[in-house]
C-alpha cells in the first residue's frame, strides 16, 4: 500500500517510476530468495558398506542442456533406508560431481566447474539427480521431466524445457 502511495503523489512520468520501483522489488526479492538457501558444509561421508544403503553402478550420458555436448562416465547411486541419497557421477576415475542429501541437508559438488550448491531440506527438482534413486523406483517425475524406462535396468531422463538428458544403465 505504501508503495502505491509513493506512486500516485509523486510528480513526474508514472511509467519510469513504476518502472524503477518495480526492478528495486525485483532485486529486492531475489536477494531475499538466495539469502533463504543456507549454505551447508561438507555432509558426512557415506559408508556404503553399512547394510541401510542399497546401491546402483552402472554407467550414463548426461547432456547438461540441449546446446552442450554430452558427457558419457561412470555413476554410482545410492539410497539409505533413511532417506539419505548418494550420487556420484565420474570419467576415468575424475568425479564430474556428487550429489549427497544426508539428515536434512543437500549438497552437490561440480568438480570441473568449482562450484558448489547446497541448502536444507529437499533438494531443487532442477538437481535431478538427487531424485534418481526415487525416479528408477518407479515414482513419477517432477514437473517439466520426463522419464522412460528403455528396458532392464536401462532409463532415459528428460527435460523438455532446457534440453538436459541423462541416459543410465545399472546394474544392481
Amino acid at each position: 500500500i505504501h508503495l502505491s502511495l509513493l506512486l500516485l503523489h509523486r510528480p513526474g512520468p508514472q511509467p519510469q517510476r513504476i518502472q524503477r520501483v518495480l526492478k528495486t522489488l525485483a532485486l529486492l526479492l531475489s536477494t531475499l530468495g538466495l539469502a533463504s538457501c543456507a549454505t551447508v558444509g561438507p555432509l558426512p561421508k557415506a559408508d556404503l558398506t553399512d547394510p541401510g544403503w542399497t546401491v546402483w553402478n552402472g554407467q550414463a550420458i548426461w547432456k547438461p542442456r540441449s546446446d552442450r555436448p554430452p558427457l558419457a562416465g561412470d555413476l554410482l547411486i545410492a539410497q539409505h533406508t533413511n532417506g539419505d541419497v548418494l550420487v556420484s557421477f565420474s570419467k576415468s576415475l575424475l568425479p564430474i560431481f556428487t550429489a549427497q542429501t544426508a539428515g536434512g541437508s543437500w549438497r552437490i559438488d561440480f568438480v570441473e566447474r568449482g562450484r558448489s550448491y547446497s541448502g536444507r531440506g529437499r533438494p531443487p527438482d532442477r538437481f535431478i539427480w538427487f531424485r534418481l534413486p526415487y525416479l528408477i523406483g518407479g515414482a513419477p517425475a517432477p514437473k517439466n521431466w520426463e522419464i522412460d524406462a528403455a528396458g532392464s535396468g536401462e532409463w532415459s531422463i528428460t527435460n523438455g524445457r532446457t534440453g538436459e538428458t541423462i541416459k543410465l544403465v545399472l546394474d544392481r
